[in-house]
């Protein structure tokens, strides 16, 4: 099978038992059946665990009509009620805006300025770009839109103050304009042009008035949809008339109000907008002069909305059905399995724990929903994208082919934008082809993040059983804090937790301050500044700022985060780096083989992590084995460093070094090193290493940590009968049993 012709999503990706998620497909043929499961281990592999997915007999399977469903890609705004009735009356009309074309030609597609065009009705008025960036303004008429092709091209990354003028008697358009110099050896071009309409302007419209985008309906269509949104910046735009000699102004936008907000605001009537897939907001505007970089304190400078043709927020798919989830399902990681008798898939959600159950579990796994939203149909395979990752071998699944031929799926955070620009905002209101129970990594062919994080799950239902453990998301540690966290006496990390909130930190802080344990259990954790926000909890912002492992940077005065406002970029650079709570920082990455661990003498000497140890040979290198990459330590890989703030009692229990180390084919991450920049790679630069670090904390808890996301590929191998499984095993059982025996000397809970 080359590529699925079905597809879907659940929404809300995270339900609670007993809710009525709907699940929304996207099918060529005339039905298709489903079945729900709950996931286990997926991926398949001579080493591997057997595939362990489990029917959920108490949804039974069905059949449904199967519908093609395509996202309108692109973002907008849209005003609904304006005064576009009665605009006939008027002796002119006049709108004008800042822009800054960073596609001008290339799209392949018109890009809209503004429209309030009815074409039912041959009314209303509109510009656009067309493929070669020359800009067209279209009017309505008696019978037929008129079109008028200026004579202007607009110029990449330029800023642009365009003023447009329809009279209504004389039937005259009036353009002029002025460019603003990009640099210090360019000067302002000015351009000023007049035509004559063939027939009298109809203006009257009854649609809305859109900017960046027509005034078409934006929804699920049965056939692809051409995008037609605007790849630029847009500021300050303010659309006035005249009548009998005075001046009225219908619309006078400040897209610097209301930042946080997906709606924009008219200064002038009162009057609301409300922006569709996200346009990037708290951008640098047409005024910008670097005098100020964050735009909560500027008093001017961040006007613009920066829209793009491949922006998404919710892809609004109609939905197909709804299950019912029993009020008694256990938490955990679940999918809708869709066969249309030729093609098949599998669409993952996930179930909270029940906030009324009788008894919670001592442990918990956190699943790296805000990872998998970040990642989100990543496209760095794409060689033929700005931003891609050059590898030789790439192995391309079913999943991202299928990415490649639905555009309309959207891109991830990984990615530029078609204009080349960053990607700031991700969703989880669309299909998410990367996130699937057997979807394999093109840079490794194998596992990664959600398809590897599964073995976790296997791991825990033979330690601990199917009533022993609650899974848990970012999602839900977002909006419910410390609380939830603390209900529990282990908390467990999958393979790669890159992404989390300022509260997150906190509340990761309070539960290992008030003695929970921790096993970190992945590399490259606790990384990127994440913003969420629960009143749309589909949606995250992360800005890539002036340092990090990044495919892109966002430019100057762009790195403080719409939703909140905090400066983007690293927590390492915010003072918060993942040293201080879990003991260990990422530090470089790489393709090639990886490696295992050699174990300290320390660590064999000291009572309680010579516990850990148990079961291992004398001189064992820990995980010279792997699904992933052949080796415990590889992708990115993580080590303990007390200058960052790795806790002063914290010893490092084993370190690839004492394996022979990586090769050079892993590099320093670029916050690592400074000038001069040498001794960077596996073999020439001590920093380049995975430790598996251990320490405790006041109140009785403690912290194990292993440096690397490939981790959970050794923990598997063989099915879990091995030296890396052995150690998580005995950490898991020593944290449980010192869990029970602080809870007995402190007594129980006040109140």
């Amino acid at each position: 099978m080359e590529s699925s012709d079905i597809v879907g999503y659940v929404d809300p990706l995270i339900s609670f038992p007993g809710d009525k998620p709907a699940v929304k497909v996207s099918c060529t043929r005339g039905t298709f059946t489903s079945k729900v499961f709950r996931l286990g281990a997926g991926s398949s592999h001579p080493n591997a665990p057997p595939i362990s997915h489990q029917s959920i007999d108490a949804i039974p399977q069905q059949t449904h009509q199967g519908t093609p469903q395509f996202s309108h890609i692109g973002s907008l705004a849209r005003i609904e009620s304006w005064s576009g009735p009665g605009l006939d009356v008027v002796q002119s009309i006049s709108i004008t805006l800042w822009c800054q074309p960073t596609l001008p030609s290339g799209s392949k597609h018109e890009q809209f300025l503004f429209s309030s065009v009815d074409v039912g009705q041959s009314a209303g008025f509109e510009c656009l770009l067309d493929e070669d960036g020359c800009l067209h303004l279209r009017v309505g008429g008696p019978s037929e839109i008129q079109e008028i092709r200026l004579s202007t091209t607009l110029i990449k990354n330029q800023w642009h103050h365009l003023r447009f003028t329809i009279e209504i008697e004389p039937g005259i358009v009036s353009f002029n304009g002025q460019s603003k110099p990009r640099d210090i050896g360019e000067q302002s071009a000015y351009f000023e042009e007049k035509h004559r309409l063939a027939h009298k302007a109809h203006l009257t419209s009854d649609s809305p008035f859109t900017i960046a985008s027509n005034s078409c309906k934006h929804g699920p269509s049965p056939q692809p949809q051409t995008p037609c949104s605007f790849n630029g910046k847009i500021d300050g735009l303010r659309v006035e008339t005249t009548s009998n000699g005075t001046i009225s102004t219908l619309l006078d936008f400040d897209f610097s109000l209301d930042i946080p907000t997906d709606r924009i605001r008219d200064s002038s009537n009162g009057l609301y907008g409300k922006l569709i897939n996200s346009p990037s907001r708290a951008v640098t505007g047409h005024d910008w002069d670097a005098s100020q970089s964050d735009w909560t304190r500027a008093l001017y400078g961040y006007g613009a909305l920066h829209f793009h043709d491949d922006d998404l927020d919710d892809a609004m798919w109609d939905t197909s059905f709804r299950l019912e989830l029993p009020r008694d399902l256990r938490s955990g990681c679940y999918a809708v399995f869709v066969d249309d008798g030729e093609t098949t898939d599998w669409i993952p959600f996930f179930v909270k724990p029940d906030p009324k159950q009788s008894q919670v579990p001592p442990v918990a796994l956190i699943i790296p929903t805000f990872t998998y939203a970040a990642y989100a149909n990543e496209h760095l395979f794409d060689e033929s994208r700005t931003v891609h990752f050059l590898a030789e071998g790439r192995n391309i699944d079913k999943y991202s082919k299928l990415m490649m031929k639905r555009p309309d799926l959207g891109i991830s955070l990984y990615d530029s934008h078609n204009d080349g620009s960053g990607t700031c905002y991700s969703t989880v209101k669309r299909a998410i082809l990367n996130m699937r129970p057997d979807y394999r990594m093109w840079l490794f062919d194998g596992p990664r993040e959600f398809a590897a994080d599964l073995w976790f799950v296997d791991f825990l239902e033979r330690e601990v059983g199917a009533r022993g453990y609650d899974v848990i998301t970012d999602h839900q540690i977002s909006e419910c804090g410390a609380e939830l966290l603390k209900k529990y006496k282990v908390l467990l990390s999958c393979s790669h937790p890159e992404y989390l909130t300022f509260a997150m930190l906190d509340s990761y802080s309070a539960f290992l301050h008030d003695g929970g344990h921790f096993m970190y259990l992945g590399g490259n954790g606790y990384y990127w500044v994440t913003t969420h926000d629960p009143a749309r909890p589909h949606r995250i912002e992360v800005r890539r700022a002036e340092a990090g492992c990044r495919t892109f940077g966002l430019p100057p005065g762009n790195w403080h985060h719409s939703l909140t406002g905090e400066p983007g970029g690293l927590w390492r650079s915010r003072g918060r780096p993942p040293n201080c709570l879990f003991g260990l920082g990422s530090c470089a990455m790489g393709v090639g083989k990886g490696t295992g661990y050699g174990i300290t003498a320390e660590a064999r000497l000291h009572p309680r992590v010579s516990r850990f140890l148990r079961g291992l040979q004398t001189d064992e290198v820990i995980g010279d084995f792997g699904l992933v990459q052949g080796a415990a330590s590889g992708d990115e890989i993580d080590r303990l460093d007390y200058e960052l703030g790795t806790p002063r009692n914290a010893i490092i229990v084993a370190t690839t070094k004492l394996a022979g180390g990586h090769s050079d084919e892993y590099m320093l991450f670029n916050e690592e090193t400074l000038f001069p920049m040498v001794d960077t790679t596996g073999t020439t630069s001590d920093k380049v290493r995975s430790d598996i670090v251990f320490f405790e904390t006041p109140r009785g808890g403690a912290v194990f940590s292993v440096g690397s996301i490939n981790w959970v590929g050794a923990l598997a191998w063989n099915t879990f009968d091995n030296s890396v499984a052995t150690i998580t095993r005995n950490v898991l059982q020593d944290f449980l049993a010192h869990a029970d025996a602080n809870r007995r000397c402190s007594g129980p809970p006040a109140g």
